[in-house]
């Protein structure tokens, strides 16, 4: 099968930074938990989002659980390593292990406690420039400092350029990025015996990567970046159906690569057998509802600035800027 479902999540309010694009520095008032420039923690709004979308996907019924998934095996949790993404997935990943721990099926099958898996390739994305862009911690020191369910195991299959990206290298950073992850879990599951199970992804990412996710995805790619199509609110939830499974029988795990990535993905195929949005950035768990969506709005290149210095230029914010809502 296996899987057959993504969904999207996108942290929750944080904090904001500073960037001084003519001298490449990142400020902040405020000291991160990792001391890593541009990896904020959530604001206190940002934690009762994390809370509340904890309790929607961790309740024991409901259209949002994904309890039964996690008694069955059948959910594996990916997301970008930067600490506020890893953050708002805290109380869910501690509901759905706790389930997992005292169900009665899952202690029988011995089935491995939930991990989240650290993928670079759905981080965030910060525009080319001539100076090196920030990085996350590494899974070891983020498992071993903040978050014990992290996967220190797991290496990501996909790493963004030191340098940042524009906006198309971003899309298909993204579009290889979940061809790749889909393609693994798949095999995964294959080789386990246990290829006709349907199995869910959530990933758990930035404003940016969501809507670059989405158009990889569906294969829906406007002629204008700047067109508002998949929405992004902080913690809304994104949903895909799979649409075309490639084939493989439990005892063949080998499926073409050319069934999962193709560099034409944008013709409306997809990647992985593209996939169909059913919804769409929904915030109906939240008790503020839709908060702070964000669209792109040009190319966020800095690599020009080298040369500008002294120009006046004004320094950029890491918080969504009034022109972009």
């Amino acid at each position: 099968m296996p899987v057959t479902e993504i969904i999207l999540l996108r942290h929750g309010h944080r904090l904001a930074w500073t960037l001084d694009p003519t001298t490449g520095k990142y400020t902040s008032s405020h000291p991160f938990p990792t001391r890593l420039p541009a990896d904020p923690p959530l604001a206190s709004h940002g934690v009762q989002q994390a809370v509340e979308t904890g309790e929607y996907f961790g309740s024991t019924s409901g259209s949002g659980s994904l309890a039964e998934l996690v008694k069955q095996d059948r959910l594996r949790i990916y997301s970008s390593l930067f600490y506020r993404c890893l953050e708002t997935l805290r109380p869910t990943v501690e509901k759905l292990r706790e389930i997992q721990l005292t169900d009665s099926i899952s202690r029988v099958q011995k089935h491995s406690p939930l991990l989240v898996r650290g993928e670079r390739g759905i981080g965030e994305w910060f525009g080319k420039a001539w100076f090196v862009q920030p990085a996350p911690a590494d899974p070891a020191r983020l498992k071993k400092d903040f978050f014990p369910w992290v996967d220190a195991a797991y290496r990501s299959k996909v790493v963004p350029s030191d340098h940042g990206e524009r906006i198309e290298a971003l899309h298909d950073r993204l579009a290889l990025a979940l061809a790749t992850v889909v393609q693994d879990v798949d095999r995964e599951y294959v080789e386990a015996g246990r290829g006709s199970e349907h199995v869910t992804l959530l990933l758990c990412g930035h404003a940016a990567q969501i809507i670059a996710s989405g158009r990889a995805l569906t294969g829906l790619m406007p002629e204008d970046h700047d067109e508002e199509d998949f929405k992004c609110f902080t913690c809304g939830v994104s949903r895909f159906v799979r649409r075309t499974v490639p084939v493989a029988s439990d005892q063949e795990a080998t499926v073409e690569k050319s069934q999962y990535f193709c560099e034409d993905w944008r013709n409306g195929s997809g990647v992985a057998g593209g996939w169909d949005c059913v919804a769409n950035s929904d915030c109906g768990h939240l008790s503020q509802g839709e908060e702070r969506g964000w669209h792109f709005h040009g190319d966020e290149s800095f690599d020009s600035y080298e040369s500008a210095q002294g120009l006046g230029l004004k320094e950029a914010v890491g918080e969504v800027p009034s022109h972009k809502l």
